[in-house]
């Protein structure tokens, strides 16, 4: 999990930051006519703000394109140890992409991805079971994402199955040269995996228009953690689908999936205050017709989070 800086950015660095949200790869030109600064203050004050950790310039990876379609949202139970222990021993595992210490149900709230059904059962009942401390694990996996960040996709019956392309060995190495700066030009990928810039450029193009990478989201580590919590949800009959539809309309709501396991559908809220939490749950998630219970998980500590890999709709 990457460090919250101690740096405090002033009016150019927030309007810089604004300006990069949709694109991290806006030219450093347009940056600069919008914020009102030179392009030379513009490269620097990115450059300080990578280098404070302030922000991290990477690409999004969709979960399919690297090989992990496979997504599950488990539940965790914990006896006789910390959970914030068990919790650092899941964190360290591969699959693990989000690792919460959560108030609720579970003691440990964990989304992981795996990339085949052998993967997913031999992570359930032997990978998860070695780890000292764990007493139950509680599996959803995910079937219709609707909502992933800002991206949504209304899902019907009658929608062609997407087709979802793995990323190749040049694309892998082109997303590797670009993971520590989005921005790097390219001709200075191109020169240092060994391809041409026109390559290099088109692989880019590709890779984003066929949705497998995304530069829409800018990472900020935050020094006010946002508040934020897992809600299990059942529902009645036949109302899944107009009750995600209705999730994914929630400013608050960043993802909403459909799940084979624990509850009819789960989502996650995010807000910058554990009031807002229980007002948000209970103003305008438990009224949506069709809801019938709600079990959340509101989290203590996060202890992982991969940023890099994510679902791009």
């Amino acid at each position: 999990m990457t460090a919250v800086s101690t740096y405090q950015p002033d009016a150019l660095d927030i309007a810089i930051m604004a300006a990069l949200e949709g694109d991290i790869r806006r030219p450093t030109q347009t940056l600069s006519d919008t914020v009102g600064a030179s392009p030379i203050t513009v490269r620097r004050r990115i450059e300080r703000l990578l280098e404070q950790s302030v922000i991290s310039l990477a690409p999004l990876v969709d979960l399919h394109a690297a090989g992990y379609p496979n997504l599950l949202l488990i539940g965790i139970n914990v006896e006789h140890i910390s959970p914030f222990d068990v919790a650092h021993a899941i964190a360290a595992l591969p699959a693990a992409l989000t690792v919460n210490v959560v108030l609720g149900r579970h003691d440990i709230e964990l989304v992981a991805a795996l990339p085949s059904r052998e993967g997913v059962s031999t992570f359930l009942t032997e990978t998860l079971p070695r780890i000292a401390g764990i007493a139950r694990v509680t599996p959803a996996m995910a079937l219709d994402v609707w909502k992933f960040r800002r991206g949504y996709q209304a899902h019907s019956a009658e929608d062609v199955p997407r087709e979802h392309r793995l990323l190749d060995m040049v694309d892998r190495r082109i997303v590797a040269s670009l993971r520590q700066n989005a921005r790097k030009s390219n001709r200075a990928v191109a020169a240092e995996i060994g391809a041409s810039e026109s390559a290099v450029r088109s692989r880019i193009k590709r890779m984003q228009r066929t949705r497998q990478i995304s530069f829409e989201y800018l990472q900020v580590h935050r020094d006010d953690p946002m508040s934020a919590a897992f809600v299990g949800i059942d529902v009645h009959g036949g109302s899944g689908r107009s009750v995600c539809r209705a999730l994914a309309t929630i400013p608050e709501v960043s993802f909403v999936a459909t799940t084979l396991g624990r509850h009819d559908l789960i989502c996650a809220l995010n807000v910058t205050q554990v009031e807002q939490l229980t007002g948000l749950l209970h103003e305008k998630v438990v009224p949506i017709d069709g809801v019938k219970s709600t079990a959340p998980s509101h989290c203590l500590q996060q202890i992982a989070h991969q940023s890099e890999l994510g679902l791009i709709l």
